[in-house]
C-alpha cells in the first residue's frame, strides 16, 4: 500500500475509532504479565503467584494445559509446574485468549453469531498452529494465538459501532460477498485496520499488530510476512472445511505471496486437512472461555 493510501486509511481508522465510547483497556492481569516478563530475573513463582490471585484464570489455564490441546500424560496440578513445563510464552498466550474472551463477553443483538466467530477464530488458531509446525516454524503458540486473534476488530466494530456493523453485514448478506469487502465499500477500513489498532493500543507484540493487519494482504507485512502468509492461509482452510463462520459465506483467493512464502505441495492437502480437522477437536477446549 502506498504512503499516501495508507495515510488516508490511517484517518479513516482515527475517525472511525474516536466515536468508540468505553473501549476496555488491556486488562490488569495482562499488563502485570507483560512487565513481569520483559525483567530476566522473573521466576516461574512470581508469575504464577499472579495468575493464581485470579482463581477463574487459575481454573482456566489447569483446564487448558491438562486437555488434550496439550496431550501430558500426567496431570498437571499447580500453575508453577505448567510454566516450567510450558514456558511463559505458553502461558501468557492462554491468559491472552481468555481474558480477551472475557473482555468481549457482551453479546450484541443483531446478525453477527459470535459462537461461530469464535468456532472460526479457535478452528483458524488450530489450523494455522498445524501450517506452522509444518513448515518448521519455531514459534507455535504465536501462531495459535495470531490465528485465534485475527479477527477480533469484528467484534470491536460488533459491540461498539453496532449499527455502522450491522450495515457490512447487510450488504454481505444481500451481495454475497466477503465481509472484508463489505467493510471496505461501507467504512473505507477493515476489521484487520481495527483490530491491529486495538493490540497497538494494548502495547502487545509487534508480531500480532502486523500479523492481524495483514492477514488479508500478508505481502504489506514486511519481516512478518511468513506468520502473516500462515494465517491467511489458515483462515482460507477453516473457510472451506465450513467449521463455524466468520461473519460471511465465502472463500476468498489464496493471496499469491502467501502461497509463495508457504510453498506447500499441493499433494499433501489431504493429510493436511485431515491434521487441521484433529487439531481443531483439540482446541475446541478454548470454547469453554466463552460460557
Amino acid at each position: 500500500m502506498e504512503a499516501g493510501a495508507q495515510t488516508e486509511v490511517q484517518d479513516r481508522l482515527k475517525k472511525l475509532v474516536d466515536r468508540i465510547q468505553g473501549l476496555p483497556t488491556l486488562p490488569a492481569m495482562l499488563n502485570n504479565i507483560n512487565k513481569m516478563m520483559l525483567n530476566p530475573r522473573t521466576s516461574a513463582k512470581e508469575v504464577a503467584q499472579l495468575i493464581s490471585s485470579d482463581p477463574s484464570i487459575t481454573s482456566k489455564v489447569l483446564r487448558v494445559v491438562n486437555s488434550s490441546f496439550y496431550g501430558f500424560p500426567n496431570r498437571i496440578t499447580t500453575v508453577t509446574h505448567a510454566i516450567v513445563i510450558l514456558g511463559f510464552n505458553t502461558i501468557k498466550s492462554i491468559v491472552l485468549s481468555s481474558t480477551i474472551f472475557d473482555v468481549f463477553r457482551k453479546e450484541v443483538r443483531g446478525g453477527f453469531d459470535r459462537q461461530e466467530f469464535w468456532k472460526h477464530s479457535i478452528g483458524c488458531g488450530a489450523a494455522a498452529k498445524v501450517l506452522a509446525r509444518r513448515l518448521g516454524f519455531p514459534t507455535l503458540e504465536e501462531i495459535f494465538i495470531a490465528g485465534l486473534l485475527h479477527d477480533v476488530g469484528k467484534i470491536v466494530m460488533d459491540q461498539f459501532l453496532h449499527e455502522r456493523f450491522a450495515e457490512v453485514l447487510d450488504m454481505v448478506r444481500t451481495r454475497n460477498c466477503l465481509i472484508v469487502e463489505a467493510e471496505e465499500k461501507t467504512l473505507g477500513i477493515t476489521h484487520s485496520d481495527v483490530g491491529a489498532w486495538l493490540f497497538e493500543k494494548w502495547n502487545l507484540s509487534k508480531g500480532l499488530v502486523e500479523t492481524t493487519r495483514c492477514h488479508h494482504n500478508p505481502a504489506l507485512a514486511g519481516e512478518n510476512a511468513k506468520p502473516a502468509a500462515i494465517i491467511h492461509f489458515a483462515d482460507i482452510l477453516v473457510r472451506a472445511l465450513r467449521f463455524g463462520s466468520g461473519g460471511d459465506q465465502k472463500i476468498p483467493q489464496v493471496s499469491d505471496a502467501a502461497w509463495s512464502q508457504l510453498g506447500l505441495d499441493p499433494g499433501q492437502f489431504d493429510p493436511l486437512l485431515a491434521e487441521v480437522g484433529e487439531e481443531i477437536e483439540r482446541a475446541m477446549i478454548f470454547l469453554d472461555f466463552i460460557k
